[in-house]
């Protein structure tokens, strides 16, 4: 009774510890997470940062996208940190964050930037991510002589947007039908039916005098 006692106990440490572990990781999030946007209309994603309770000297983001679907208009520095500097290639955000002053840092979460996206066709596409062991996608620094790269790809959250309707009016508009012919206006037929008549009767007189 005593062991399995003592492996419940084990069991619970683990799980705690595995949970803290999860709460308290270095990772970005996209807010709203997923949203369904109708195309030509701007709109807001908030990038934030958990830095899972370490002081940080700064970060990098590398997101793609689908171009043909979603358009990043603008990226607008948030209150993390003071120096933020971006950018955009073919569906490929970069964005890079760091203090003014070197030594600086911070820890806790926050807003990093604020990106305002726009629809440019019906369809879905990811905001997503690219994480890895490399130092040229997504990354936080922490605050040594030489700056480790301490993100959690694990614990990051890509984003993904709906876009409907279409450029140019309303998508649900349908092409008119052919229009049908108008008949002639009656008017236009009596003078014809007037200069039979009379030829007829001028006929009838001609012949009235020759005989």
């Amino acid at each position: 009774m005593k062991r399995l006692n003592f492996f419940l106990i084990f069991l619970a440490l683990a799980g705690y510890f595995a949970g803290a572990k999860q709460a308290w990781a270095q990772s970005f999030s996209l807010s709203p997470q997923a949203a369904t946007k109708s195309a030509g209309l701007e709109f807001n994603v908030e990038l934030n940062i958990d830095t899972g309770g370490e002081e940080v000297s700064g970060a990098d983001v590398k997101l793609t996208f689908e171009d043909d679907i979603l358009e990043i208009v603008k990226v607008t520095e948030g209150s993390f940190f003071p120096e933020v500097s971006h950018n955009i290639y073919a569906g490929t955000l970069y964005i890079g964050a760091s203090f003014l002053t070197l030594g600086d840092s911070a820890s806790g979460s926050g807003k990093l930037a604020t990106l305002t996206l726009k629809g440019k066709s019906a369809g879905i596409s990811d905001l997503a991510f690219v994480c890895s062991s490399q130092t040229t996608d997504t990354n936080i620094l922490d605050t040594s002589a030489t700056a480790k790269d301490i993100v959690d790809c694990t614990a990051i959250e890509d984003g993904s947007y709906t876009i409907v309707g279409g450029l140019g009016g309303d998508s649900g508009a349908t092409a008119s039908g052919t229009p049908t012919p108008v008949p002639p206006v009656s008017g236009v037929a009596w003078p014809t039916f007037l200069s039979f008549g009379l030829g007829i009767l001028l006929m009838v007189l001609g012949l009235v005098v020759i005989f």
